[in-house]
């Protein structure tokens, strides 16, 4: 969880840097709406509503495979990012089913 506000923080910070000085929306959404989705996922955690500890690894591998596509995709810069973030956001959506 504590990963996942880092980010998060980050990613707000340098898309907000990137859409208002740099002019360069696309990347700057990009970060913005991962932001969004990582702080919503930490927020579902801390509420309790999604229990990351009591999943099987078969639950968690998807996560943090999510997760780091979505990272490394974003530092690359390319339209991988997209595969990335439905990638966390069905494991989000699978463990919460659970």
């Amino acid at each position: 969880m504590v990963l996942l506000l880092i980010a998060a923080t980050l990613f707000t910070i340098v898309g907000a840097i990137m859409v208002l000085s740099d002019y360069n929306y696309y990347n700057g959404l990009q970060l913005l709406a991962t932001a969004l989705v990582f702080f919503t996922t930490a927020y579902l955690i801390k509420a309790g509503k999604l229990d990351i500890g009591s999943t099987t690894s078969n639950e968690k591998n998807p996560f943090i495979a999510g997760f780091m596509i979505t990272v490394i995709a974003l530092g690359l810069k390319g339209l991988f990012w997209a595969v990335g973030i439905a990638v966390f956001i069905i494991s989000i959506y699978n463990i919460y089913k659970k």
